[in-house]
């Protein structure tokens, strides 16, 4: 009787665990979608302006600029690197962006190009240093951040660089890419979509997309394999350093200005959206649909705190209990 009594709780405590389990992976795999909806009733129901064309046209163009620098960050969390010089390359690409414009009379697309390539060599520099040198990915990227910022103030004398106005109007190219529309649809939110479209595609439909997760999930595994580790890091970094240029071009063209401080504190924004996506920090696991969701989340929250005149510090504050509960659902499937 004790044996067979023995055996009837090792059975339920199993089943228990099965059914743990199964609910752990369903708001792992579904949790942000659903808290999202929720997010969406509640501040719907709150307030009456939330839920009309202007605000959630507002929300997309808002979550552009953090989700297209997330896609960059997103396969490099997934390559088994971290970058945190996001921020610091949107506000040298945005600087180029206005200066090769405004005091070199340059045309919009050759300034953008050179801002783009501006952030590649930011991002290749990212990936010797964490690659080849062999320095913590965490200290050369923040490193490589404090280096281009403060040469960015040093170059601006901290001021802020705007396009011309009126007769002298420049950088309308640029602007039109912030703040134009595409029929009734803002460019950034058009641009956003076609990126993760193509992200998605590349990184699971294509040989260098699998070479990544699997670099991610054991680079001894890949070196073994034949793999090119080290120099596909480099070109995942730089890719992110690109996809970070023009977020910052993005976002330079909205505010019509550029600044040294552009972007500062948005690394973090958009480590918690690639986070909140179901990345996981150690590699190997992530998906750029999903970092999507979790930017488009990010804004939703913000914009709706801000709808229900809740005070800045407050929003932060929700914020980091958003990706704090998070992590708490997410940490047994992350480990595995």
């Amino acid at each position: 009787i004790t044996i067979a009594g023995a055996q009837a709780t090792e059975g339920k405590v199993a089943k228990s665990g099965i059914i743990a389990s199964i609910g752990r992976d369903f708001w792992s795999r579904h949790g942000v979608p659903v808290a999202l909806i929720v997010m969406l009733a509640f501040f719907s129901f709150e307030s009456a302006a939330f839920l009309t064309e202007s605000n959630i046209m507002n929300i997309l163009r808002q979550s552009s600029v953090l989700a297209i620098a997330a896609i960059g960050t997103t396969i490099v969390l997934i390559c088994g690197g971290i970058d945190i010089s996001m921020g610091a390359i949107m506000a040298l690409s945005g600087i180029v962006a206005v200066v090769g414009v405004q005091t070199m009379g340059m045309p919009d697309g050759v300034s953008i190009i050179l801002a783009l390539i501006a952030a590649a060599i930011v991002g290749y520099a990212n990936g010797v240093l964490a690659e080849r040198i062999r320095i913590p990915a965490f200290i050369a990227t923040l490193g490589t951040s404090l280096v281009v910022r403060g040469l960015a103030f040093v170059y601006t004398e901290g001021r802020s660089i705007g396009f011309g106005r009126g007769e002298a109007a420049s950088g309308q190219v640029i602007q039109w890419i912030g703040k134009g529309f595409v029929w009734s649809v803002p460019v950034p939110v058009v641009l956003m979509l076609a990126l993760y479209v193509l992200g998605w595609v590349v990184m699971q439909r294509s040989t260098w997309g699998m070479h990544t997760y699997a670099i991610g999930s054991s680079e001894r595994a890949a070196r073994v394999a034949g793999l090119k580790v080290t120099r596909h890091r480099v070109q995942v970094y730089v890719l992110a350093g690109i996809l970070s240029g023009l977020a910052g071009v993005i976002l330079a063209g909205r505010l019509g200005s550029a600044s040294p401080s552009l972007g500062n504190g948005v690394e973090f924004d958009i480590l918690t959206a690639v986070v909140l996506g179901g990345t996981s920090i150690y590699g190997g696991k992530g998906n750029i649909g999903r970092t999507l969701i979790g930017a488009l989340f990010l804004s939703t929250l913000t914009n709706g705190l801000i709808l229900m005149n809740v005070p800045t510090f407050y929003q932060e504050i929700s914020a980091g209990a958003a990706i704090q509960g998070w992590i708490c659902v997410m940490a047994e499937p992350l480990s595995r």
